[in-house]
């Protein structure tokens, strides 16, 4: 769901954590795992980190796999 979200707009984890009703702790690892994934990025803005989807090959496919289950669903 995080990384759906992530590519459709660039979020920080206090928005991350409203939006999914989750602790920042728990969104913060989920997003080191899709970021040593290559899944996403992020970019400083004062203290806070903005995170979206890559652009890259992986990233986009994935999303496409995503965006294909939820239909059939």
């Amino acid at each position: 769901r995080i990384f759906w979200l992530l590519c459709h707009s660039e979020e920080c984890v206090i928005n991350i954590s409203a939006m999914m009703n989750m602790t920042n702790p728990a969104v913060s690892h989920h997003l080191k795992l899709l970021k040593s994934g290559g899944l996403i990025t992020g970019r400083r803005e004062g203290k806070e980190v903005y995170y979206k989807a890559a652009d890259t090959p992986a990233a986009s496919y994935l999303h496409q796999y995503i965006e294909n289950i939820m239909e059939i669903v």
